[in-house]
């Protein structure tokens, strides 16, 4: 595959409408055929059609790279909705992404710096052991022997969000699962602003390194003399990617203490420092020894008011027990509710709120909520939220939410992964 990255909106645009033909091809080809087909040679034929276009579509990302593959990256965590063969492609974006080429990596080092890679560092691995958010992560060290991973931009990206934005709402606007993914989009674009600063990313990993101080936990120091907007250079963490340590099949109770971890530092994070890394995708997990946790890639958090945690510490309990004018307070307070609502949508509403407190409240049922034993939790959770999507009217969406809801359930979708037993009942929430 060409390690040339287009970064004129032209030649992005040739790539995407050379894979939206390629995709509406698929489709073409799927339409011709379905009338000669029997029932079960047309599921069959739809899978093929599904896995075929999610190839397409995972292609012509990867072509772009930038901000492109960030877009695949968070569709492929955040979409529970859209088939499952479409996610898979979508999730080989983690770390199966081919390398921009050495001089690019040398050009942004030298335009930074003003020095090459090798008189800046002892040793620098040209070869990329990971790809990131918007860029790729490189093995160095430094004069003192302390091994490195420095994080460069793709060339170009800040020029490339919108444009790739609406390349992908143009994918996807003829797939059946567009009402999915456009709202998301929105959001996701808010984000890819955020984290184009890597100096901010510095600031944020900073932050988390001097004040998580969580046992079993660990945040790489920045080496800030060799950061700028553009490169990101941290402490390398020696150890595997979450999804790689899950494929080696560990046993369950390394399982339930890397889970354990990864809920602690969600909770610690949330309800003390108001600051949550909110990029939750297995990439961004790394096992290291002992079953500790390495937690990289801080571009995009999301700080929270005192008053807004001291709210949501209530969401728990009036989810699971509340009545119906304890809901109704509840969404009024946290701005969710658009308009008053007459008692009869009142009680529909109600109705649909309850069934998500039912459905929310067995992970506190017990000590612990085995999620071997309840592999679609999160898939049955959606099922009963689209039911909200009827009284839409009422509603209007709270940002605060987005971030917060996405690495929560987000997290969820990886112990699902794990199949682990957690203890989700907290004294924050349960105190």
């Amino acid at each position: 595959m060409s390690e040339y990255i287009p970064e004129s909106k032209l030649k992005r645009s040739v790539v995407g409408g050379r894979t939206a033909a390629n995709v509406g091809g698929k489709v073409l080809k799927y339409l011709a055929k379905k009338p000669f087909l029997n029932k079960e040679e047309q599921k069959e034929a739809k899978r093929d059609l599904e896995k075929d276009y999610a190839e397409e579509i995972f292609k012509g990302l990867v072509l772009l790279k930038g901000t492109a593959l960030k877009i695949a990256q968070l569709l492929s965590f955040e979409l529970d909705t859209i088939p499952s063969a479409i996610r898979i492609e979508l999730e080989k974006s983690y770390n199966q992404v081919p390398p921009i080429n050495r001089a690019l990596v040398r050009k942004v080092i030298q335009s930074s710096f003003q020095k090459s890679p090798e008189d800046l560092f002892k040793t620098f691995e040209h070869t990329a052991f990971a790809a990131a958010s918007l860029g790729q992560v490189h093995l160095a060290q430094d004069y003192k022997g302390k091994k490195l991973a420095v994080k460069i931009q793709y060339p170009g990206i800040d020029r490339t969000i919108k444009n790739d934005l609406q390349m992908v709402r143009s994918l996807i606007k003829p797939t059946p699962y567009a009402r999915f993914v456009l709202p998301v989009l929105e959001e996701i674009e808010k984000r890819l602003k955020e984290e184009i600063d890597y100096l901010q990313e510095a600031e944020n990993t900073t932050f988390f390194q001097k004040n998580l101080n969580m046992e079993g936990v660990v945040i790489p120091v920045v080496e800030t003399c060799f950061c700028t907007q553009t490169v990101l250079t941290t402490q390398f963490l020696e150890g595997q990617s979450l999804d790689k340590w899950i494929s080696s099949n560990p046993p369950q109770e390394k399982r339930d203490r890397v889970a354990a971890l990864l809920h602690g530092q969600f909770l610690k994070s949330l309800f003390e420092l108001k600051c949550l890394h909110a990029d939750p995708n297995p990439g961004n997990f790394i096992i290291m020894g002992d079953e500790q946790l390495g937690l990289v890639d801080f571009g995009c958090v999301k700080r929270f008011s005192d008053e807004f945690i001291e709210l949501y510490k209530k969401v728990t309990r009036t989810m699971i027990d509340g009545q119906k004018s304890d809901y109704f307070e509840y969404l009024e307070k946290m701005n969710v509710l658009k308009t008053k609502i007459d008692k009869k949508a009142q009680e529909k509403v109600f109705q649909v709120f309850r069934k998500i407190g039912a459905w929310y409240g067995r992970l506190y049922e017990s000590d612990t909520f085995d999620f071997n034993a309840h592999p679609d939790f999160i898939v049955e959770g959606k099922k009963i939220m689209q039911d909200t999507y009827q009284y839409k009217k009422y509603f209007q969406p709270n940002p605060e939410f987005v971030f917060l809801n996405r690495t929560h359930y987000g997290l969820f979708r990886i112990f699902e992964k794990l199949g682990a037993k957690v203890r989700i009942k907290n004294p924050y929430e349960w105190g």
